[in-house]
């Protein structure tokens, strides 16, 4: 790892997976995308976040999620051309933190090594 203290082993430190019982997704229009912020504590910049939607409602999609702040995901959810009226769902998350992430991301690599 550039920066690092030690002989480069991989860069994952930690991989967690996490249930989100009840995450409230907006309202979405027909074809479109909202963005919403959530707080899970630990999560921290530069963090990888996966996911999972637990079952997935009828078209409603995430399109990405990312760590916006520390604590805090940011989850852009996207429709088809019907649109989805709101509700609370259920998300699988796995959470990925490389190691010196909290140095930077000029600390993480930019190749496979």
């Amino acid at each position: 790892m550039p920066g690092g203290s030690r002989y480069q082993q991989g860069n994952e430190v930690m991989d967690q997976v996490c249930y989100l019982a009840s995450v409230t997704a907006p309202s979405v229009s027909a074809s479109q995308y909202a963005t919403s912020t959530y707080t899970m504590t630990g999560v921290q910049q530069y963090d990888l976040i996966s996911w999972n939607l637990q079952p997935v409602p009828a078209h409603l999609a995430i399109d990405n999620i990312y760590v916006s702040a520390a604590n805090t995901l940011t989850i852009l959810w996207g429709t088809d051309s019907t649109g989805y009226a709101g509700g609370t769902v259920s998300i699988l998350i796995g959470v990925t933190r490389p190691e010196n992430a909290n140095l930077g991301s000029s600390y993480l690599p930019s190749t496979i090594a």
